[in-house]
């Protein structure tokens, strides 16, 4: 067993001190993030099978639920996780086992599939593989997939990239998309930010202040080196929607 293997399998208890400490607040802010950044892409669907790889303690899977999702399946390499993520969501198909090896050869598909701050913990050459075996999962035809990791782009990008051992890559909006457009022909990537303008507080804060602050950033880069200005320095996370063709025309790979 590798070391990367070993630190995922017992990640409850290498970082229990901060993912565990205030789970109530986390549940909020994954609840957030579900509503503003993954919701408006699969809402016409409720009745949709959805897979969600990594659900870790299943903050992800209880917000989906909370918000009409039955049909829901979560998978992730660390046991005492999957057993939080149970008795959190009592959802019962929440399974300990590795992605490939649970979609490999799988007969059903999923309607949409769901990776949070996952990608980046896979070696560079399994990437495509990754891919490629989402798409393979998806129903033929309308089946999306919304996959989100940390922006290499965002300022402070180098402590995401090495911020955790089993960190194995890191991508920009550019190559982001690029793995994607190789299976799928509708690929979007968009800025997965943290920010919420929920709160008369932080409509000031973050929809007046920081606007303004980030149009002077970009002026003060712009001067500075030529396409400084246009990089996504301001968001920490990204997200890619790809959804599979018509499948008419659909490539078995």
């Amino acid at each position: 067993m590798n070391t990367q293997t070993k630190i995922l399998q017992n990640y409850k208890t290498i970082r229990s001190d901060y993912l565990d400490s205030e789970a109530e607040a986390h549940q909020k802010f994954i609840s957030d993030l579900f509503i503003h950044r993954y919701y408006p892409h699969i809402k016409h669907n409720k009745k949709a099978k959805i897979l969600e790889i990594g659900c870790n303690k299943g903050y992800m899977l209880n917000a989906l639920k909370a918000n009409g999702f039955t049909q829901l399946h979560g998978i992730d390499l660390c046991h005492e996780d999957v057993e939080m993520a149970k008795k959190r969501t009592g959802l019962t198909e929440i399974h300990c086992q590795d992605a490939f090896d649970y979609l490999k050869n799988r007969q059903e598909k999923f309607d949409v599939i769901i990776a949070k701050d996952v990608m980046e913990h896979i070696s560079k050459d399994k990437q495509e593989d990754f891919v490629r075996t989402i798409y393979n999962n998806l129903i033929y035809g309308g089946g999306i997939t919304l996959i989100q990791v940390p922006n290499m782009d965002w300022l402070f990008s180098n402590h995401e990239r090495y911020m955790d051992f089993t960190h194995e890559i890191g991508y920009t909006r550019e190559s982001f998309g690029d793995i994607f457009r190789l299976y799928f022909e509708e690929v979007k990537v968009e800025p997965a930010s943290y920010i919420f303008t929920n709160t008369l507080k932080r409509k000031i804060v973050f929809g007046i202040i920081r606007r303004v602050m980030l149009k002077i950033l970009r002026m003060i880069f712009k001067i500075l080196g030529e396409g400084a200005s246009d990089v996504w320095f301001e968001h920490r996370e990204i997200m890619v929607i790809a959804t599979n063709c018509h499948p008419d025309v659909r490539r078995d790979l």
